[in-house]
């Protein structure tokens, strides 16, 4: 599966050159995708691409982050590895994760539930629900840390 991540608010791709640092060095990551730092044509948030009195043009770029996982890898692993970074960065930028056509976004001011919202829609995305709710970072959540088939309520 592919899987963009964008940081809109980092003009100079600092930031995103720092998520990929961090993500390169996660060993789930490794594992299971290709992580490549790269550009892309793009248009402003909100803008229809077929208005032409846009002023947003096939010219321009922005960074992003291409990712190509595997499909035993869980997005909800993903947005943990997001969180981390943002735990220990404190970076100014929002991060949008673009997967099929559906975006998710983390704002950079994001409170808990705004953190387990997120971590919501990333498990919808691949059908898993191993999300608690209490542990808005995911710091103490494995993700094998599921109740037997027989325990599910």
């Amino acid at each position: 599966m592919d899987v963009r991540l964008r940081l809109p608010e980092d003009p100079d791709g600092g930031e995103l050159k720092q998520l990929y640092d961090w993500l390169i060095r996660d060993r789930e990551l490794r594992l299971h995708a290709d992580i490549a730092l790269c550009a892309e044509h793009g248009a402003d948030e909100g803008v229809d691409d077929e208005d032409e009195t846009s002023d947003t043009t096939m010219g321009d770029l922005v960074d992003i982050l291409a990712l190509a996982l595997d499909t035993g890898f869980q997005m909800a692993s993903l947005g943990i590895a997001i969180l981390a970074w943002r735990r220990a960065q404190r970076p100014r930028s929002s991060v949008v994760v673009e997967r099929d056509g559906t975006r998710m976004t983390l704002s950079a001011g994001a409170d808990p539930e705004d953190v387990e919202a997120f971590l919501r829609a990333l498990e919808r995305l691949d059908g898993t629900s191993s999300y608690r709710p209490g542990d808005p970072d995911g710091a103490d959540r494995h993700p094998d840390d599921q109740p037997p088939e027989g325990d599910r309520r």
